[in-house]
């Protein structure tokens, strides 16, 4: 059938490279808990970058996260109590994930970016509204919305045409959540 999708192995790629850059450390990834496709898809741009970078996909620390802000802050925290490793940035499965971690990482008296740098994915509204504001994928959800009503109307003037799927690239939004993190140790 036709389709207008986002590039998530693109955007997660891109995400990850950029914190490959910015940090020259072997980032981690707060991933879903939930299997969604976006997410796998998210999940194989991840390791893709993490690969390309020369670096080993099993010396990433990943943390399974519920993807709403309650729920990865308050998984978060567990691993924190728990004294389980933590990697110095991350790339988190979307902006809501990201959110969360933040607030459990900031309540645990780790900075950011100072300590760990994190990015998200969606660009959500509240992404520039937290501090530090969130680097994040932009989604172009507007484009993807005209991309698929140009689509339809192409079908109805010629009808019978075999199906297409649109794959719309992502772009990052650079803002305050990714320095040079110093390693923490923890």
């Amino acid at each position: 059938c036709d389709s207008v999708l986002i590039n998530n192995v693109q955007g997660a790629y891109m995400a990850t490279s950029y914190l490959i850059q910015k940090c020259s450390q072997q980032p981690g990834y707060l991933r879903s808990a939930y299997d969604i496709y976006n997410f796998s898809q998210r999940s194989a741009g991840f390791y893709k970058a993490i690969r390309g970078a020369g670096m080993s996909a099993s010396q990433s620390i990943v943390h399974d996260l519920t993807p709403s802000i309650d729920g990865a802050y308050g998984d978060m925290m567990e691993i924190l109590k728990s004294n389980e490793p933590v990697a110095s940035c991350y790339f988190a499965d979307n902006d809501l994930i990201a959110i969360g971690a933040i607030k459990a990482f900031k309540q645990h008296g780790l900075g950011i970016p100072e300590d760990i740098s994190i990015i998200g994915f969606d660009n959500q509204p509240i992404s520039s509204v937290i501090e530090p504001n969130l680097t994040t994928v932009h989604v172009p959800k507007k484009y993807m919305g005209e991309a698929a009503a140009e689509r339809l109307i192409s079908l109805i003037r010629n009808p019978g045409q075999p199906p297409i799927k649109t794959e719309i690239s992502t772009s990052l939004v650079k803002r305050n959540s990714v320095g040079r993190a110093k390693h923490t140790g923890i």
